[in-house]
C-alpha cells in the first residue's frame, strides 16, 4: 500500500472514532448540546480530511482506508447506542450496518484485485453526512423524549430525515457495487453476460 499510514489527514479521520463514543457518553447523558457539538465535529472532521489530503499532496492508499472506516466505526457506534436507547428502528440498523459490512468487504476484495483500495465516492459522502443529520435529529427527538415530525409522516419509524438517510443509504450501495464491478471489469478483461 502506497502512502504512510500516518499523517495529518488520516490523524483527522480517526479523530472520529474516539468522538463518537464521547457522543455516545453524551447521549446517553441526555447532553443535547454538547451531542449536537461533538457530532459537528465529526462532521467537520470527514469534511477537512479530504481537503487536507488534497492540499498537502498526502493522499495516500492508508487514508482511502481509514476515512471510511472511520465513518463507519463512528456511524455504526452512535447508531448502535441511539438503537439501545429506543431512538430509531432496529431495523433500519441492521439494513445500515449489512451495507457497511458489504461495502467493506467488497473495498478489501477490489483492494486485493487491483492492489489499491478504491477511492470514497460522492454518493458515500452524501450518505455520510444524510446519516449525520438524521442521527442528530434522531439524538435530539430522543433527549426531548419527543418527536420533530407529526406522526403522520413517519413511515416505519422512519421520519422524513430518515427516509431521506435511507434512500442515500441504498443509493451509495448501488453506486459502490456498480463502480467496483466496472473497475473489477475494465482492469481484469473479464466479462460478464
Amino acid at each position: 500500500m502506497k502512502g504512510p499510514v500516518i499523517n495529518i489527514p488520516n490523524l483527522i479521520s480517526l479523530s472520529r472514532i474516539p468522538l463518537a463514543f464521547i457522543a455516545c457518553i453524551f447521549l446517553v447523558q441526555k447532553e443535547i448540546v454538547l451531542v449536537v457539538i461533538v457530532i459537528l465535529a465529526g462532521v467537520f472532521s470527514d469534511v477537512i480530511d479530504g481537503v487536507v489530503a488534497r492540499r498537502t499532496n498526502s493522499i495516500s492508499d492508508w487514508g482511502k482506508i481509514l476515512d471510511p472506516l472511520a465513518d463507519k466505526i463512528a456511524i455504526g457506534a452512535f447508531i448502535i447506542t441511539l438503537a439501545f436507547l429506543g431512538g430509531v428502528p432496529l431495523w433500519f440498523v441492521i439494513l445500515f450496518l449489512t451495507r457497511d459490512a458489504i461495502i467493506a468487504a467488497g473495498g478489501l476484495y477490489v483492494a486485493k484485485k487491483l492492489g489499491s483500495p478504491p477511492s470514497s465516492n460522492r454518493w458515500g459522502k452524501y450518505s455520510s453526512l444524510a446519516m449525520s443529520v438524521y442521527l442528530t435529529s434522531a439524538a435530539v427527538s430522543y433527549m426531548l423524549d419527543t418527536t420533530l415530525w407529526p406522526s403522520g409522516l413517519i413511515l416505519a419509524g422512519l421520519d422524513p430525515l430518515g427516509l431521506l438517510a435511507l434512500g442515500f443509504v441504498l443509493v451509495s450501495l448501488f453506486v459502490y457495487f456498480s463502480e467496483s464491478v466496472k473497475k473489477l471489469r475494465n482492469t481484469s478483461g473479464i466479462t460478464f453476460s
